[in-house]
């Protein structure tokens, strides 16, 4: 009769080691089985080697080492007295085990070596085929952002064509028009900027995603920046009887930022407030540098417009999604704008913030940081 091994209740460690899950074989510090559960053959490939308690250990060893290409079996050692190690194995058979080993000590004595063996082949594959789902997904999306830049791009030039010739003709030094050729002329233009608008955020959109350069960040003054943009947009919404407002402050501490994605960010604020808004509507554009846990500016454009419903709130923000009352409405557009906002905002490691209601306006607060997101700065 084989002795039980010091230190270890053979029939508890055999009844734990049933309820794991893995392959599992507890070897004395003497070289012989402690416990092992079923599971520990069948994953190993060893079904017929003794795995009883008491067993020699190095049988199991060399049954194992058969199961390793290019392995000498004389040495492949014995299942004791080895360091906490983990490890994946290729088999001979294709498979893939990840194997651990635990020393089982009881204060500065060594009782024995647990061994955990697990069947990962099949978690591998699923590995190697998601990684390869992942790499054609980025490639799909790179193609996609390439195909729309490039469409976008083509686009903008004849469509700026149409634009520059409807001015000609509503000039009067090219003649004069009749009422009704004025309104197909304005028309036109309304058409073909609105066109020109979409291409634009289409380019701007997936600029980045088709190896753009890198964000330029330097000290700018908003001030100027804010100013020509509610300049540029003032004609369209006086026509559309909407009032715009620009309040800035008279002290005005540098921003460091892109000009470029700041420029973008802003306009598409200013012209979502203005189209949304109907007529006898005003839109206010403010900005102050504020002083918290860290100095910074803060931009808000409010409008008396349709507003956005409070479900929405967060959806707007991802390409192409337009608020329901958006897309019933007179209101062209492709749902970029407020997205174009949250990439810029997270390009300079600011927040927005959407306040509105249906049917009660809008408000858009974004928080820039006046330093520049981390790293922007001189080196």
């Amino acid at each position: 009769m084989t002795a039980e091994p010091r230190g270890l209740h053979a029939p508890y460690s055999d009844a734990v080691l049933r309820a794991i899950p893995l392959g599992a074989l507890l070897v004395g510090e003497d070289g012989r089985v402690v416990a092992a559960n079923p599971q520990f053959a069948t994953v190993c490939g060893i079904e017929g080697v003794d795995l009883s308690t008491g067993a020699s250990a190095e049988p199991i060893a060399e049954a194992m080492a058969r199961q390793l290409p290019d392995v000498d079996v004389a040495k492949a050692g014995a299942l004791r007295g080895q360091f906490v190690r983990k490890a994946e194995l290729r088999l001979v058979d294709g498979r893939t085990l990840r194997r651990s080993r635990q020393p089982i000590d009881a204060g500065d004595t060594r009782l024995g070596v647990l061994w955990l063996v697990e069947d990962i082949t099949d978690q591998l594959r699923y590995e190697d085929d998601l990684h390869r789902h992942i790499d054609t997904l980025g490639e799909l999306a790179r193609d996609r952002a390439e195909f729309a830049a490039r469409t976008s791009h083509e686009l903008r030039t004849p469509l700026a064509t149409v634009l520059t010739f409807c001015e000609l003709l509503a000039d009067p030094a090219a003649g004069t028009l009749t009422v009704a050729q004025r309104e197909y002329v304005d028309t036109i233009r309304r058409g073909a900027q609105r066109m020109h608008d979409m291409a634009d955020g289409l380019l701007h959109r997936y600029a980045q995603a088709t190896g753009a350069a890198p964000p330029a960040y330097a000290p700018l003054d908003p001030g100027p920046l804010l100013t020509r943009l509610v300049a540029d947009t003032t004609p369209l919404a006086t026509r559309g009887g909407v009032f715009v407002s620009l309040d800035l402050p008279a002290a005005r501490p540098p921003l460091v930022a892109d000009a470029d994605q700041l420029e973008r960010a802003l306009a598409a604020l200013l012209d979502n407030a203005v189209k949304f808004t109907p007529a006898g509507g005003g839109v206010t554009v403010t900005a102050r540098p504020y002083d918290d846990a860290a100095p910074g500016w803060e931009f808000v454009v409010r409008d008396d417009g349709i507003g956005i419903p409070k479900e929405f709130h967060e959806e707007v923000f991802t390409e192409f999604v337009r608020a329901p009352n958006a897309r019933r409405g007179p209101y062209p557009g492709t749902g970029l704008g407020l997205s174009v906002v949250r990439d810029a905002v997270r390009q300079h490691a600011g927040t927005v913030a959407l306040h509105s209601a249906e049917g009660h306006g809008t408000a858009v607060e974004v928080r820039l940081p006046a330093a520049g997101p981390p790293g922007s700065g001189p080196a």
